[in-house]
């Protein structure tokens, strides 16, 4: 009886832990005439802040260009237009976060480092942020001509698939 009890309390450990992180959607808004995000009112996670965020082109256009200080791989190769990440126990930006507006805390240096660039009309975008507690926010976008902001719960523009899955990129299949 006494291995059979460990036996029956490692799911409910193990749900207990599994619990601690969380997912969340984020919505983008105008405020004051700039582009932020804030956690969509219908989302069943809430957090109050968050620690990084990163801003990326989805499907990889258009390219960003990489400005001094820049970490040139994540512009060139992750369309990125803005990263920040800061270390782990840091979670001192309350929503809303306002785009571009550099993040409380101390950068972690295990992570590269973009800039805000400038965003354009009528391209997708995806968005990204980690809160306290392993929370994890998402959500795209696109800035339409007339100043509108198009909120997208998942992916508006999911790559194509051939009958096997694989991605595909023109003429050629990628697994």
């Amino acid at each position: 009886m006494a291995t059979l009890i460990p036996r029956l309390l490692t799911p409910l450990v193990m749900l207990t832990l599994g619990s601690c992180s969380y997912a969340y959607d984020l919505k983008v808004v105008a405020i004051d005439g700039h582009v932020a995000f804030v956690v969509d009112p219908s989302s069943r996670g809430q957090p109050d802040c968050i620690r990084s965020i990163h801003v990326s082109a989805d499907d990889g256009e258009p390219k960003a260009t990489a400005a001094p200080g820049d970490d040139e791989a994540l512009v060139r190769n992750g369309s990125v237009y803005w990263w920040e990440f800061m270390e782990i126990g840091s979670c001192q930006n309350p929503f809303p976060v306002i785009y571009g507006v550099p993040l409380k805390g101390k950068r972690s240096a295990a992570v590269g480092y973009v800039a805000a660039k400038r965003l354009k009309v009528g391209v997708v975008y995806e968005v990204g942020a980690e809160s306290s507690g392993s929370g994890y926010g998402s959500g795209w976008f696109k800035i339409q001509r007339n100043g509108q902001i198009e909120n997208y719960r998942n992916d508006p523009t999911p790559p194509m698939r051939d009958d096997n899955g694989y991605v595909i990129n023109g003429s050629e299949a990628k697994p």
